[in-house]
């Protein structure tokens, strides 16, 4: 695809006012509007709003259009996906990033700047890493190091701040304004490097569709595809646009809501799998709208269950793992085959499912720990564990079943679980049994365990702090009564745990996790811990009605399963 500039405005779409780039490159100094690049010719090459560009240095070729045959088949069809996951940083951003940095040096901006946690963040740091432009991440406090993992990589500068998202996004364009920054994000340029897409479709085949259903967050790479398919109808390349389907999850789906009532909705965001499109305030809303109207579109949204089902169903028929943002179009799709059915129907798959491994974890069985034992590792084969592995994924909780088979190691473990939850009044529920099961089963029933915990007290401090005294028994041996304090009672508790065990075994707790079963005083609780050890990692769960003993059983569980494999290698 060559490239060709016949010279451009960035015009408002709210008041027509014609603003300048190197005053703004995000929204209207009139009005606050979003801005839109037009051309002052019509041409076939796609045209971009710089002085020059070479071919993207991070690209190998185009994304690959692939036929969906057997779900084609299966749900009687015509279906094709645009793999956008295989773009240099794992999703679609990339087409945008970089023509927002090579916009950036153009205007000579010093560096590069944007709130985000994710995709955006990731892409705009690689190819400012790439161009040799300092770039700065803003992202709230509490962000996983394992999501700025690819934009460290790539030497961002990640700048976390206290607040919400909302309050980075506001005062990274403070920032942005402060100096010679440029402020990437959903904005004019990025969408004029998405529209790439449509331009490369064609390149691809025709562009008979009858549906293009595209994952919605923002709304820039919706907007950014239908403007390129507008401009290529103007150049007579194309003589029809395709309806577009403009999909969202359920728990986050203010633009179909929008779409529905024609006027922007903005909510605060919340929480759903799919958080590459869980945005609040969909900057191009209006644009989202346009195109939805202009080619008798539709829009719906899809539940979290029907994303983790369609995520699966994408994987196991066609080979194709995505982010779950992904999976809302087959999700989709298949909630309205009276429409779709035999149409020639065209899937948007904007990343790679490798950023979403924390998903597939979650919502699948754990594989059991096994003694090196082939005895130990046929009875598993022969339990039915690894069939219910494939027909538990997409529950909201692990499932366990009669039909799967127990060694009498496992089948102690869990009779003195329920005989120690009994004796605290608590009456397990059928989905807490399910869950105490697939637990343990997942254990390592032949652990030898170096510390016993008799009993702990808990005592609040009036500075703040708190004070535990943990009764333990090392290595069978008499008692010892450990002292310590710590910032809340599990911090308290296993800080005056680690007090007396890491002079023999020191763990290191890298993160915990708490889930709830029900919303009973008395719910069963589940502890995961993640601890450390000379660089390795061990993951340790246990379960209670009460959280402060979950906890404390996952800790001594940690402790024998490190213990074990130490001492193995």
């Amino acid at each position: 695809m060559k490239s060709s500039n016949s010279g451009y405005t960035l015009k408002c779409i709210n008041c027509d006012t014609i603003n300048d780039e190197k005053e703004t490159n995000t929204y209207c100094t009139n009005c606050g509007g979003v801005l839109t690049v037009n051309y002052k010719e019509v041409r076939k090459e796609i045209q971009y709003p710089l002085e020059s560009i070479l071919p993207d240095p991070l690209k190998t070729g185009y994304s690959s259009l692939k036929h969906f045959e057997r779900l084609s088949e299966k749900y009687e069809a015509d279906i094709y996906a645009k793999l956008e996951l295989e773009n240099p940083t794992g999703c679609f951003k990339d087409r945008g990033s970089y023509i927002e940095v090579l916009k950036a040096i153009e205007l000579g901006a010093e560096a590069i700047c944007l709130a985000s946690t994710g995709n955006m963040a990731a892409s705009v740091a690689a190819y400012a890493c790439y161009f040799k432009i300092p770039c700065y991440v803003f992202v709230p406090e509490k962000t996983p190091d394992v999501k700025l993992a690819q934009s460290t990589i790539y030497d961002a500068i990640i700048i976390r701040i206290k607040g919400d998202f909302r309050a980075c996004e506001l005062l990274c364009r403070e920032f942005a304004k402060s100096g010679n920054y440029y402020l990437a994000g959903d904005y004019v340029f990025r969408q004029e490097g998405q529209k790439s897409f449509s331009y490369e479709l064609l390149e691809q085949g025709p562009i008979d569709y009858d549906y293009i259903f595209v994952p919605i967050g923002a709304g820039t790479n919706f907007a950014a595809i239908y403007k390129g398919l507008l401009e290529m109808k103007a150049a007579g390349l194309i003589d029809k646009i395709p309806s577009f389907v403009a999909v969202q999850p359920e728990q986050s789906s203010p633009v179909v809501e929008g779409i529905f009532k024609k006027e922007k909705i903005v909510k605060d965001q919340v929480n759903t799998m799919a958080d590459a499109v869980a945005v609040g305030d969909p900057f191009d809303f209006y644009k989202v709208l346009e195109g939805i109207e202009k080619t008798n579109g539709l829009a719906y949204t899809a539940t979290e269950n029907e994303l983790l089902e369609s995520l699966k169903e994408m994987t196991v028929e066609e080979g194709v793992f995505t982010e779950p943002a992904c999976a809302i179009p087959l999700a989709c799709f298949k909630n309205n085959l009276d429409t779709f059915k035999g149409k020639k129907c065209l899937f948007v798959l904007t990343g790679t499912g490798l950023k979403a491994a924390h998903i597939v974890a979650k919502y699948s069985l754990s594989s059991p720990v096994l003694s090196p034992k082939l005895e130990r590792v046929q009875q598993y084969i022969e339990s039915g564990f690894p069939d219910l592995q494939k027909q538990s994924w997409g529950q909201s909780r692990d499932l366990f079943t009669g039909n799967v088979s127990v060694s009498e190691d496992h089948e102690k473990l869990y009779n003195e679980y329920v005989d120690g939850i009994n004796k605290k009044g608590k009456t397990l529920k059928e989905e807490e049994i399910n869950a105490l099961k697939s637990l343990v089963y997942s254990s390592d029933a032949d652990l030898e365990f170096p510390v016993e915990v008799v009993d702990y007290k808990i005592t609040m401090r009036k500075q703040g702090l708190v004070a535990a005294a943990v009764k333990l028994k090392i290595n069978g041996g008499e008692e010892v009564t450990s002292l310590d304090q710590g910032v809340g009672p599990m911090d308290a508790v296993l800080t005056a745990i680690k007090a007396e065990t890491d002079s023999f075994i020191a763990l290191e707790v890298k993160n915990h996790q708490v889930e709830i079963l029900s919303p009973d005083t008395d719910s069963l609780v589940i502890v995961t811990l993640t601890l450390e050890k000379e660089g390795h990692t061990f993951t340790a769960k246990a379960a209670s009605p009460d959280t402060l003993e979950a906890l404390i059983q996952a800790f001594v569980n940690g402790l024998a399963i490190a213990n074990k494999a130490l001492v193995v290698k």
